[in-house]
């Protein structure tokens, strides 16, 4: 198997779809070294049920009653049971659609007997799918309905496995379902989809969610406030943080450096930077800030930042990096200097984000040559470890294109010592080798990587890897490095799978997508049906078109 691979690989003159078709067809029995020697076959081929299922539903969704596609569709459901996973859910969504919920209840409590599939998952269809348009309400009912005395987790703990590990359109799936009512949920599932919100920087959102919190008289905890505070400062909402702040004190959270620091970020993001440096000079003047004695002192009209009474100490360090990074990030670099120099003087060593967010700001004025010269002054001062700020000026070079110049540092900081994630900055220039298309020197430098010389591989190395080889039409490669992959027992990411999956389709070679597909599912990888949904039909367009089973 490995020489065809190398023999395939070595044929220029043959389209990349051939070799993929090839190496499936003249393998008759999938040997160990094969990268699909892991896929278990299923009793039915799912493609081709699916080429003969999905012309039944086409036509039942022209005509409802034409009853000869009716009758084939249930002699089809009749092995339904055969299934595989994948293909199951596939069926389970087209069912939906063309509104057979009962055949698809029958397809549902197939695949929950099997036992399979992760319970989030199966709560899924029953949300997205067989109950897609109504209330929370309305799936718990069918979701009790189906799974009766099995049930391991209900509409609470899905909505906080949604925040958890889904994106900002399924977040905002969920919370467009929370806000119709017809359900309350416990106080931790909204605080979870209160922080999901407002880690997409949906604040106003995360707000909404509050009042309906407020509504069933469910009390709001204050690390949601302080979420949301950071949130809307983060946006540069300082008259929406100046809300969140009043309710913190309100509830005597403790402010310290933090709010301090959030505060000053969104003043400076907003353009107020009057504000911004009184409010510094307010720090760095008093003995130290953070904490109140009361709230009664608190005013109206005026922002309570500046209304706070102050207690324990905090370094001035602190202010001045709060302060300094707040002017980086808008990119205010002359006042920035200024406050770096002032740093120096008065021998306040910055911690290594300080210098971080200065080269960050310097790249982004395209001020390339004053981070480098930046590094060499630092390196002669020799305060901070020199690979830390190399880090951040290699990984600037390289979003500049600039990789020849960021390949040059890596070497040089090298010799010097060790990187403290030598990996992470080798990926980075992987990425950026790939982009400009010097394959050559990407699988030279995931050569030396494989050799223990650049450090370690990781997910993230092999994500590289795979992504670079799919954008090149090299499924081949590709493929043997995802099998490495599991033989290696890597974690595969949901990303990487639809990644190889969509190479696979886009090659025709759709019986190896589903396969690889129906590993993803039971592997755990697709948690939402809304995603899953969008995927099936953008990446299986082919199967509603007749594409041939042989190709």
């Amino acid at each position: 198997m490995r020489r065809l691979i190398s023999s395939l690989s070595l044929s220029t003159r043959k389209p990349h779809f051939l070799l993929l078709y090839h190496l499936h067809h003249t393998q008759t029995k999938p040997t160990q070294s094969s990268p699909i020697a892991h896929l278990n076959p299923s009793p039915i081929d799912p493609l081709n049920y699916l080429l003969t299922f999905i012309p039944q539903i086409k036509a039942l969704s022209e005509n409802p009653r034409n009853k000869n596609a009716l009758t084939s569709l249930d002699s089809l459901l009749g092995q339904a049971h055969f299934l595989d996973s994948a293909a199951s859910l596939i069926v389970i969504q087209y069912l939906c659609e063309i509104k057979k919920l009962g055949r698809a209840k029958d397809v549902f409590l197939k695949l929950k007997s099997e036992g399979k599939l992760k319970d989030c998952i199966l709560f899924s269809l029953v949300y997205d799918c067989l109950v897609a348009n109504s209330g929370i309400h309305d799936v718990e009912v069918v979701w009790n309905e189906l799974c009766g005395n099995d049930l391991k987790i209900d509409v609470c703990d899905y909505v906080v496995y949604v925040c958890k590990f889904c994106g900002r359109e399924e977040i905002k799936g969920i919370f467009e379902r929370v806000v119709m009512g017809g359900r309350v949920l416990r106080r931790e599932s909204y605080g979870a989809l209160i922080g999901a919100l407002c880690r997409e920087n949906e604040g106003e959102l995360g707000k909404e969610v509050m009042r309906v919190m407020g509504g069933l008289g469910i009390e709001v905890d204050c690390f949601s406030y302080y979420v949301l505070f950071r949130c809307f400062c983060r946006n540069g909402n300082v008259d929406e943080a100046d809300w969140v702040l009043r309710e913190l004190v309100k509830r005597e959270f403790y402010i310290d450096i933090c709010v301090y620091g959030n505060f000053l970020y969104g003043l400076c993001k907003t353009g107020k930077f009057r504000e911004a440096k009184k409010l510094f000079l307010r720090l760095t003047k008093q003995d130290g800030v953070g904490g109140y004695k009361n709230v009664d002192f608190l005013k109206e009209g005026r922002r309570v930042i500046f209304q706070l009474k102050c207690e324990d100490n905090v370094p001035n360090i602190l202010a001045y990096e709060s302060y300094f990074r707040s002017l980086c990030d808008i990119g205010r670099l002359d006042e920035a200097e200024v406050l770096l120099k002032k740093m120096m003087n008065s021998r306040i060593v910055p911690e290594i984000c300080v210098y971080g967010s200065f080269i960050k700001a310097l790249f982004a004025a395209d001020r390339d040559k004053d981070a480098i010269r930046f590094l060499q002054v630092e390196k002669k001062k020799g305060l901070v470890k020199v690979d830390e700020i190399a880090s951040y000026v290699i990984k600037g070079l390289c979003q500049k294109r600039k990789l020849d110049e960021a390949v040059r540092i890596f070497d040089e900081t090298s010799v010097l010592g060790e990187f403290l994630n030598r990996t992470n900055i080798c990926n980075c220039i992987l990425g950026n080798y790939w982009k400009e298309g010097r394959s050559a020197e990407a699988e030279n430098l995931f050569r030396r990587l494989k050799e223990g010389n650049y450090g370690l591989r990781d997910a993230s190395t092999y994500e590289v890897m795979i992504n670079g080889y799919c954008n090149q039409s090299n499924g081949v490669k590709a493929l043997l490095l995802f099998q490495e992959m599991v033989d290696r027992k890597i974690i595969i990411s949901c990303a990487l799978y639809e990644v190889i999956i969509r190479a696979l389709c886009s090659c025709g070679s759709l019986r190896e997508a589903l396969k690889y597909l129906n590993d993803m599912v039971e592997s755990g990888n697709m948690v939402y049906s809304r995603r899953w949904k969008i995927f099936i039909s953008s990446t299986f367009a082919a199967l509603e078109h007749g594409i041939s089973s042989d190709f």
